[in-house]
């Protein structure tokens, strides 16, 4: 959980960094955290895809999976599925819709959710209250050479209080 939950936070400040918006209105409403952390969740997740294998047959969309055949599920494509979000390509923090699946689901749901939850949300909270304002220092941060997991090599900030 340490790489995701780090991937979660930097992504999520990347993601409010590039949608000022949505940045200014959590300052605001800061109230909105643990819905900001879910949308930022859905928005850029930090586990990208996941495998599984079928346990029966299943039809999904006209299509037969075999039980035994391996599925690859992409997480990050299917929060933005736009047959499910209204908008998935805008960042919106006040979104009521909070069922992603970038902690995944039923069984597999992941066991630290509830804590990369309030992590990232405190780390968000701290950055937000400490300083007043928070820009990208440098280039544009170079994201990892990785299939699974969504993070940055590094994210170089520039802050003021």
């Amino acid at each position: 959980g340490n790489e995701t939950t780090t991937n979660l936070i930097a992504n999520g400040l990347l993601a409010l960094l590039d949608h000022p918006e949505q940045i200014a209105r959590l300052r605001e409403q800061p109230e909105l955290i643990d819905s900001a952390v879910d949308e930022l969740l859905r928005f850029d997740s930090p586990v990208q895809t996941d495998g599984r294998t079928a346990i029966e047959d299943i039809e999904i969309d006209g299509h037969t999976i075999r039980a035994g055949e391996q599925v690859l599920l992409l997480l990050g494509a299917a929060n933005r599925d736009p047959d499910h979000f209204a908008d998935p390509e805008q960042l919106d923090i006040g979104r009521e819709d909070k069922s992603h699946i970038a902690f995944g689901r039923g069984l597999h749901h992941c066991l630290g959710a509830p804590l990369a939850r309030l992590e990232a949300a405190a780390a968000l909270e701290a950055l937000l209250a400490r300083f007043s304002r928070i820009d990208l220092a440098g280039d544009r941060p170079r994201f990892k050479d990785h299939i699974v997991l969504r993070g940055m090599e590094s994210l170089p900030v520039h802050l003021e209080r």
